[in-house]
């Protein structure tokens, strides 16, 4: 899709919610690192750092991830015999899907474990609970590492980081393999609306709409197991919002594997 675009997303299970969940803190992670050099950014990383935490905080996330991963290897060990796929990519693709399956079989405790037991951080993430509960009132602890040089500051986060390396790697390739397993469509959604029963026979995963980013308009998707209903809305802030009344072109993606 074009960079000309806005693309909206709608998980249809709880797997990909919260890979997207975690993309986003992510990708907003990756912008406060590349120049932590103030307190201010030093504590939105120690914010997301908290956020990525609580959204990991799921005795069933391992499992299915490796569950998800074993069904993706199944799937791309048939596309061997396919004459038109890309072999070396096939096998780096089934390496990796592999080997993130194991490490996720093989590791014990919950994922990021060592920053759960860290009792710094564990009095860190008790605080945040609290608006404004990482100041020197509630967290002296914590005001006092603030007040660290820049540097070794820098260093520990590096280290505590690098507990999401995994999980990272698991996100990022899970969600490129669904968003890759489906060609986007031409459609119109006619006054605003568009209204499509989905087949129980082949699962969707995903539902992308994309939208020209001069168009003055958001959709709100609304997604099961066996339809898909999009509201193209005029966006306001002085009022409810309301559903536009014209036709609308749009590209949706159903995102099938």
């Amino acid at each position: 899709m074009s960079t000309k675009t806005i693309i909206y997303e709608q998980p249809l299970n709880e797997l990909i919610r919260v890979c997207l969940r975690l993309e986003h803190l992510f990708k907003q992670l990756d912008v406060f690192l590349q120049n932590p050099n103030t307190d201010i950014q030093i504590q939105t990383i120690i914010r997301l750092t908290m956020d990525i935490l609580n959204t990991l905080d799921r005795p069933d996330l391992k499992s299915k991830l490796s569950k998800e991963f074993n069904r993706h290897v199944t799937t791309f060990l048939r596309l061997k015999k396919n004459p038109g796929i890309d072999k070396n990519k096939l096998a780096d693709t089934l390496k990796e899907l592999q080997r993130l399956k194991n490490y996720f079989i093989n590791t014990q405790g919950k994922i990021a474990q060592p920053l759960r037991t860290n009792e710094f951080l564990t009095n860190i993430r008790h605080s945040l609970l609290s608006p404004g509960g990482d100041s020197c009132i509630d967290a002296p602890g914590y005001f006092y590492w603030l007040n660290l040089p820049i540097k070794t500051r820098q260093k520990q986060i590096c280290v505590w980081l690098s507990e999401f390396q995994e999980i990272r790697s698991a996100i990022e390739l899970l969600l490129q393999i669904v968003r890759n397993s489906s060609e986007p469509q031409e459609l119109i959604a006619e006054k605003g609306f568009y209204y499509e029963t989905l087949s129980s026979k082949s699962p969707c995963q995903l539902i992308r709409v994309a939208i020209p980013k001069k168009t003055k308009l958001f959709p709100e998707i609304s997604v099961s197991r066996y339809r898909i209903n999009v509201r193209f809305i005029v966006p306001c802030t002085e009022s409810h919002p309301k559903q536009t009344d014209k036709n609308i072109k749009f590209q949706l993606t159903k995102c099938v594997l």
